[in-house]
């Protein structure tokens, strides 16, 4: 997922939306896993917020991937 979203890179942004990081979180996502209390600029916390951003939305990285693959964004 996040080679696909933001070939592993913590700092990417997407042009056309407010997407960015790892995991491509939007603003209002972002507000759901953490807002200002997680460093967005940290890989690690990126991480640990997408995974369970991944867990809450498919239940496992599989179901995630699955959706990606179908829809070309999960």
């Amino acid at each position: 997922m996040v080679a696909r979203e933001s070939s592993f890179n913590p700092n990417a942004k997407n042009p056309k939306s407010t997407a960015r990081g790892l995991f491509q979180f939007l603003d209002g996502t972002r507000k759901s896993y953490g807002g200002n209390s997680v460093n967005w600029n940290d890989p690690a916390q990126q991480a640990l917020a997408g995974v369970q951003y991944i867990k809450d939305r498919y239940g496992t990285p599989e179901k995630a991937l699955a959706f990606w693959d179908k829809n070309k964004w999960y």
